[in-house]
């Protein structure tokens, strides 16, 4: 088949195909409109209620009432983000709670068609889905149920939700938008306060250094006092750094008085205490307590003088601790009067020092101590300020979408839209019923059809043996050849040799050896080698027929003969044996024909045989003696013997059944040859249309 032939869409053949396959093609139909009614039929109503939704891409600020400009790509982006949060599983989560979904059958819990079944006959139901699978099985019908989509390039997004009930569509596609509305403000409220902690962090940092920077320049001071006063020369430097030594040495002594003072109040030493803080009064109130415990040691206890020195007893110790914490305070007090002193004569020498004349290394030093003390204030207003706008922003967040038209209770049901479900059917019958067609016609379905089987392995159909009964007096359809040589029949394989013969020429000395195969059992292969042969043998060529198929040898059937022994003996035993070929080999009675049959079906694999020495020297002596070797080999497909005997071939004939062959095994099949035949052998098909001996063909009747 050329190229030409390939590319060519024969429409008479297309046509003839779709008569062919009428029945298949109008059943296909029936069966699409009959579903389509049964599912009209069964099938629940369902509404759809749409909310329409105005996202402003911008953003929405109550504080900064201006309004920028944004590209429109941006704008776009915003938008599709915008579906995506409305199409999720938190704000579905969201929608299913406050409607309570889960508790109405048509997105709560519900029994399956097993489980229904199972109930009606009386057996166990599984148990309803807790938990997890609840949810997940709620949240996968609202899913189903819900559409976002944006209108095309407005700023429009349509929230829809199909229900079985009108009123419940309507009340999910509303809530679902205010539940995405409410969200939204508070993914903004959340947002400000978490870039409010995020600041709080940086401010305590920047508090810290704040902190560090201020008291910087006075430790700057403190440790180069004594050159800064070298430096400078000044008698007031000296003089107030005479009276921070003072006080230094003042606020140690206090400070380690506090820390003697405390001691001994935890450990109520208030002898000890009195003289750290030097106190008389609490001296004399310690002398009073220690009076009184003595004479209540002497004194008999129960007695009214006892209860009297105990109740005295009590009032003096609470007055001394009284006493004692108020002298501690005092002594704090007089620590911090220390401290504020020592910060005022601080501030003296540094302000003597920054207006006295420095060096420029002692100007440069001081000055970066005071620039990064102004960048650390700096950075503390700002971080303050910027938190106390986000914490009022937070208050008074407005969300960047509305409702611009909630959706109503619909009248009419969505689906099923019984007219296009129709005519979707109708149309989807054709077109499934015409690719079953054609399927079944190029795929599964038999040859019934030359042009069909030019399509199917790219071979040129050399003949189309016409369909004959075999007669009650034939031994095989090949007879006809013979006994009506001006048939149909006996034109075909005329047909057949004369194509043969003009891709495989003669050659002087060297007879041609023609394969005849098939891709399954009974195809007629064995009827047509025979016949074949007896073409060549009437034309006048020395002709041999070879059964080849040692599997299941069937010539000497054909031709009425009953060998003593068959080709598979002679090959296994060799030449040199006690087989002679004369003991297979025979005359066609019908035509001078030589045919080496077979006598039985092998029990042993009979692949070996047919790469012997002697199969090979069998042909090469064929080829010298005869014009024609005829080959009538096993099918290729449950069985490899062809495909040793395929390199020997000039020509392959492979032999079709019409509206039998399965197009998977004739695709094997030819697969299988061409792997096989040598370079530059000629291959041509044929299909048979006469009715054979043996209709089953299973490949088992080629291992038994």
């Amino acid at each position: 088949m050329t190229d030409q032939d390939s590319d060519f869409i024969d429409l008479k053949e297309i046509l003839s195909i779709i008569r062919r396959q009428a029945r298949l093609i109008v059943l296909t139909v029936i069966v699409a409109l009959a579903i389509a009614f049964f599912h009209l039929t069964q099938a629940t109503s369902q509404y759809t209620a749409t909310t329409l939704l105005m996202v402003d891409p911008q953003g929405k600020n109550v504080l900064d009432l201006e309004t920028g400009t944004t590209s429109s790509q941006a704008d776009n982006a915003r938008l599709e983000s915008e579906v995506e949060i409305l199409k999720s599983d938190s704000l579905a989560l969201t929608t299913i709670q406050t409607q309570e979904l889960y508790l109405t059958d048509e997105y709560g819990p519900s029994f399956g068609i097993t489980d229904k079944l199972r109930a009606a006959l009386g057996m166990d139901v599984n148990e309803l889905p807790t938990g997890e699978d609840l949810l997940q099985s709620t949240l996968g019908k609202f899913n189903d149920s819900l559409s976002v989509r944006r209108r095309g390039l407005t700023y429009l997004i349509a929230v829809s939700a199909t229900s079985e009930s009108p009123q419940r569509a309507a009340d999910i596609a509303n809530a679902h938008a205010q539940n995405y509305i409410a969200q939204q403000v508070t993914s903004k409220v959340d947002s400000s306060l978490s870039a409010r902690d995020v600041i709080q962090n940086q401010l305590a940092q920047a508090r810290a250094t704040l902190a560090n920077t201020d008291g910087a320049l006075e430790d700057y001071i403190d440790q180069n006092l004594s050159r800064l006063e070298s430096e400078i020369g000044s008698d007031r430097i000296s003089q107030l750094r005479g009276d921070l030594t003072a006080m230094n040495q003042q606020l140690d002594m206090a400070r380690a008085s506090q820390t003697a003072a405390r001691q001994a109040l935890a450990n109520q030493n208030y002898d000890e205490l009195a003289q750290q803080v030097g106190d008389a009064a609490l001296a004399r109130l310690n002398q009073q307590r220690e009076a009184l415990q003595r004479r209540l040691a002497g004194t008999e206890a129960g007695t009214a003088e006892a209860i009297d020195l105990a109740s005295g007893l009590a009032q003096i110790e609470d007055q001394l601790q009284s006493q004692a914490q108020a002298a501690v305070s005092d002594l704090d007090m007089s620590i911090r009067s220390y401290q504020d002193e020592g910060t005022t004569i601080r501030g003296a020498i540094r302000d003597e020092v920054l207006a006295s004349n420095l060096s420029p290394e002692t100007l440069a030093e001081i000055y970066s101590l005071q620039q990064e003390a102004q960048i650390a204030q700096r950075q503390y207003d700002t971080l303050l300020s910027r938190m106390r706008d986000i914490e009022t922003q937070a208050l008074v967040q407005i969300a960047d979408s509305r409702i611009v038209s909630e959706a109503l209770p619909p009248r009419n049901a969505s689906f099923p839209n019984k007219k296009l479900e129709l005519a979707l059917a109708l149309v989807a019958g054709l077109g499934i019923g015409v690719a079953i067609a054609f399927a079944n016609e190029y795929f599964f379905g038999g040859v019934v059809s030359a042009s069909q089987l030019a399509n199917i392995i790219p071979l040129r159909v050399a003949a189309v043996i016409p369909k004959v009964q075999q007669g009650t007096n034939e031994l095989s359809v090949a007879d006809r050849l013979v006994d009506e040589p001006m048939s149909m029949i006996a034109e075909s394989f005329r047909r057949l040799r004369a194509t043969i013969d003009l891709q495989v020429p003669d050659k002087p000395g060297e007879g041609k050896v023609i394969m005849v195969t098939s891709s399954i059992p009974a195809e007629g292969k064995s009827t047509d080698a025979l016949s074949l042969a007896r073409t060549y043998a009437i034309a006048g060529k020395r002709t041999l027929l070879i059964d080849g198929d040692l599997r299941k040898p069937s010539q000497h059937k054909l031709i009425g003969a009953e060998p003593q022994h068959g080709l598979l003996e002679y090959l296994i035993d060799g030449n040199s044996s006690e087989h002679s070929t004369g003991e297979f080999y025979d005359a066609d009675p019908k035509t001078p024909l030589g045919i080496m049959m077979g006598k039985r079906r092998s029990n042993v694999p009979t692949d070996a045989p047919l790469q012997s020495a002697a199969f090979e020297e069998l042909i090469k002596n064929a080829r010298k003696a005869l014009d024609v070797i005829i080959i009538d080999t096993a099918p290729l497909v449950p069985v490899v013997d062809a495909r040793y005997i395929a390199p020997m071939a000039d020509a392959v004939v492979v032999c079709v059944r019409y509206g039998v062959t399965n197009q998977s095994d004739l695709r094997t099949c030819y697969e299988q040859l061409t792997d096989s035949v040598r370079q530059g052998t000629a291959m041509v098909s044929v299909l048979n249309c006469h009715e054979g001996q043996e209709k089953s063909y299973r490949y088992t009747g080629y291992y038994s």
